[in-house]
C-alpha cells in the first residue's frame, strides 16, 4: 500500500479524527467548520510527512488509547496548574519565585516533532512556558522552561516529561 493512492487514502483516514477534534474544540459543529478542520488536518499531516516526521499506524487502537489518555492527562494538568496559579495570584501571601530551568526531552531519537509536542504540553500548562530549546552533544535536547514558581516546578517537570514522552511516542506509533 505504498502507492500514491494508498498514501492519499491513509492521509485522509488519519485526518478524520483530527478534524473531529477540531470541530469539538472549536464548539462549532457545522459542516463548514468540519471541512476547514479536515483541510487543516490534511495540511498538517502532509507538512510533517514532508519534513521526514511520520505518524505510524502500527496499532491504531493503542494509538487512539494513548491519544485519549494524553488528552485527559493534559486536561487534568492544565486544570490543576490553573487552580494553583489562581491561588498564587489571589493570595498575595503565597510566594512567587519565578525562574528558568532546563528540562531534557528524554527522547533518545531527538525527534523534532516529539520535542515540539512536549514543548506544547508544558507551555499550555498555566505557570510554565518553554522559551527555547538547547542542544547538547552530551545530554541531548533540552527545553528551557520559565516557571512561575521554580521550586514547585523543578522536579515535577522531569517526572511529567517522562509521562508525556511515553504517551506522545504511543500516539505517534514510535513504541
Amino acid at each position: 500500500m505504498k502507492t500514491r493512492l494508498g498514501i492519499a487514502i491513509r492521509i485522509m483516514i488519519m485526518a478524520l479524527p483530527l478534524a473531529i477534534g477540531w470541530t469539538i474544540y472549536t464548539a462549532q459543529p457545522t459542516p463548514g467548520n468540519f471541512l476547514m478542520g479536515y483541510v487543516f488536518s490534511i495540511s498538517v499531516i502532509v507538512a510533517t510527512g514532508l519534513r521526514g516526521e511520520s505518524l505510524r499506524l502500527r496499532n491504531a487502537p493503542r494509538q487512539l488509547y494513548n491519544l485519549v489518555a494524553y488528552t485527559v492527562y493534559l486536561a487534568t494538568e492544565v486544570l490543576s496548574a490553573g487552580v494553583k496559579v489562581s491561588r498564587v495570584i489571589l493570595t498575595p501571601s503565597l510566594p512567587i519565585e519565578p525562574g528558568i530551568s532546563t528540562v531534557k526531552t528524554q527522547d533518545e531519537t531527538e525527534n523534532q516533532l516529539i520535542s515540539a509536542i512536549s514543548a506544547h504540553g508544558i507551555t499550555i500548562t498555566p505557570g510554565e512556558l518553554v522559551v527555547d530549546f538547547e542542544e547538547s552533544n552530551d545530554d541531548g535536547v533540552g527545553m528551557i522552561v520559565h516557571s512561575l514558581n521554580i521550586d514547585a516546578s523543578g522536579q515535577s517537570l522531569d517526572d511529567d516529561q517522562r509521562k508525556r514522552l511515553a504517551r506522545i511516542k504511543g500516539i505517534l506509533g514510535h513504541v
